[in-house]
C-alpha cells in the first residue's frame, strides 16, 4: 500500500513537472516571437483608377493654390515641413472615399497626393488629360 501511493505521488509530481515544462517552452516561444522584427509597413501608395484621377484632376483643376517647384513627386518620398499642403474638398472624399485622408500639392502640371498621417506620396496625378 506505501509502494502505490509513493507511485501515485510520483506520477503526479511528474505530470506537474512536464506540464510546467510545456508552459515554459510555449512561454520562450511567445518571447521569440515578440523580439522578431517588426514588419515593414507597406508603401503609402493609393491605388487609384483612371476613372478616379480624371474625377480628382477635374475637381482640383481650376483650385488657386501655390504651385511647387522644389518638391518631391516619388511615391514614397517624404513631402519636407515648407512645403505647403492642402486638403482635399469634400467632392473628392466623397466621390472617391480612400483619397479622403489625403492631402495635396501642385507641382507643374502634376497633382501629388500625400499621406497625412506621414507626409509622404502616395500618388501622381499628371494635371493634362495626356495621361
Amino acid at each position: 500500500m506505501t509502494f502505490s501511493l509513493r507511485r501515485s505521488s510520483f506520477l503526479a509530481v511528474a505530470a506537474a513537472f512536464a506540464g510546467l515544462i510545456t508552459l515554459c517552452a510555449s512561454g520562450e516561444n511567445v518571447q521569440a516571437q515578440t523580439n522578431a522584427p517588426p514588419a515593414v509597413a507597406p508603401a503609402p501608395r493609393l491605388t487609384l483608377t483612371a476613372e478616379q484621377k480624371y474625377i480628382i484632376r477635374e475637381i482640383l483643376k481650376d483650385s488657386n493654390v501655390q504651385k511647387e517647384n522644389s518638391a518631391p513627386e516619388t511615391i514614397g518620398d517624404v513631402v519636407p515641413d515648407d512645403i505647403k499642403l492642402y486638403p482635399l474638398p469634400p467632392e473628392v472624399a466623397q466621390k472617391v472615399p480612400q483619397a479622403r485622408s489625403h492631402m495635396f500639392f501642385v507641382k507643374d502640371d502634376e497633382v501629388i497626393l500625400v499621406s497625412s498621417s506621414d507626409r509622404r506620396v502616395a500618388d501622381v496625378i499628371k494635371k493634362k488629360s495626356t495621361d
